[in-house]
């Protein structure tokens, strides 16, 4: 993707089955190549962590707004709590 060259073979049963193949193949890597150009986020709920690592200083005017981002902050861990539960 960056300047290399890659040969990508698919195989199949049916021609039917070899064209459902190929269009997963080009579309995972449509998804690589958006991936390396525009930038990518760490998964599993990481980058919500990280995110809320910054957020984590931000101070509200008033009492109201404290809470909405003590509650925005917890509903950010949300997704990787829900992660380790299942594993």
């Amino acid at each position: 993707l960056a300047g290399g060259v890659a040969v990508i073979k698919v195989g199949a049963a049916t021609e039917v089955e070899m064209k459902e193949k190929k269009a997963r193949v080009e579309d995972a890597l449509q998804a690589t190549r958006a991936a390396v150009e525009e930038g990518i986020v760490a998964g599993g709920g990481v980058a919500l962590l990280r995110a809320k690592q910054a957020a984590g200083e931000i101070k509200g005017d008033n009492a109201d707004q404290d809470a909405g981002i003590k509650l925005v902050l917890k509903a950010i861990e949300a997704p990787l709590r829900e992660i380790v539960y299942n594993a």
